[in-house]
């Protein structure tokens, strides 16, 4: 397994303007990390001059890019609001394939706006056009050359149980449709309904790892999860991708590298 960093880490720093994404690229290779997960949030423009400083910047600290991740939304009410965002993931589905990364992580959306008494309605109103939108854009994927995940994420999203998650690949019907697994979204946010027998069943699936934390001790384990018993399970399952990390927390200059050293110490170890 190879460890890399999602630049959702650091999204309160970036979104400060205390780091940009340059610097954080740069701090991925002093924490000793194999690669870096790109996520669309943290572009300040995606002008040709700024984009290739960024490849040439990753290409020159012999970093790898494994996924690029897309911030879309298909629970939206609006039928233009959904056509925006598979244009969205349409759009960085050429940007990865010219990153050279592998995969661009997705997500299914939120119907209802997180509004608890719009949600299942919404849900059930929206499933098949959701469902639609996958279809065509994992189809693009193939055309690339490019494997779309799709991440098991909650706060009343589509993907709320693993069911929900096993249900929308079967529909897409698409040998490049997989999943981005989130550690935290099943065990933290819905363990009272998944826990890890649905990231056990998530795994024949899975191919790459969202590494959450969300509270790091000063060993560099989290706080909310058990991660000797996760690591038990990527052995079990053979899973040799990258474990990308996901902070969730309130002092990312101070966990995350903890929370990095005790990655990289235990998949040397695995």
């Amino acid at each position: 397994m190879k460890v890399c960093m999602s630049s959702w880490s650091y999204h309160p720093v970036i979104t400060a303007r205390e780091m940009d994404q340059m610097a954080w690229i740069k701090l991925c290779k002093e924490l000793g990390l194999d690669g870096v997960e790109l996520l669309d949030l943290h572009f300040p423009n995606l002008g040709k001059e700024y984009v290739s400083g960024v490849k040439k910047l990753i290409t020159d600290l012999g970093l790898e890019i494994p996924m690029c991740s897309v911030s879309n939304d298909f629970g939206k009410a609006d039928e233009a609001g959904r056509l925006e965002s598979e244009k969205l993931v349409e759009k960085w589905i050429t940007i990865a394939q010219w990153f050279g990364s592998k995969m661009v992580r997705v997500f299914a959306g939120w119907p209802g706006g997180k509004d608890p008494a719009k949600y299942e309605a919404e849900k059930q109103k929206l499933w098949p056009d959701m469902v639609a939108r996958l279809q065509r854009l994992a189809k693009k994927a193939e055309d690339a050359g490019v494997m779309l995940l799709l991440e098991n994420h909650n706060h009343l999203g589509f993907t709320k149980t693993v069911d929900d998650l096993f249900r929308i690949l079967n529909q897409v019907g698409s040998d490049w449709l997989r999943i981005c697994l989130d550690t935290g979204d099943y065990l933290v946010d819905t363990g009272d309904v998944n826990g890890f027998a649905a990231l056990e069943k998530a795994m024949i699936y899975t191919m790459m790892v969202h590494a959450k934390f969300y509270e790091v001790d000063a060993d560099g384990k989290d706080k909310k999860q058990d991660w000797e018993k996760i690591f038990k399970l990527l052995k079990d399952s053979r899973y040799e991708g990258y474990l990308s990390i996901e902070y969730e927390g309130k002092n990312p200059k101070v966990e995350v590298p903890l929370a990095a050293k005790y990655l990289a110490e235990k998949t040397m170890m695995t």
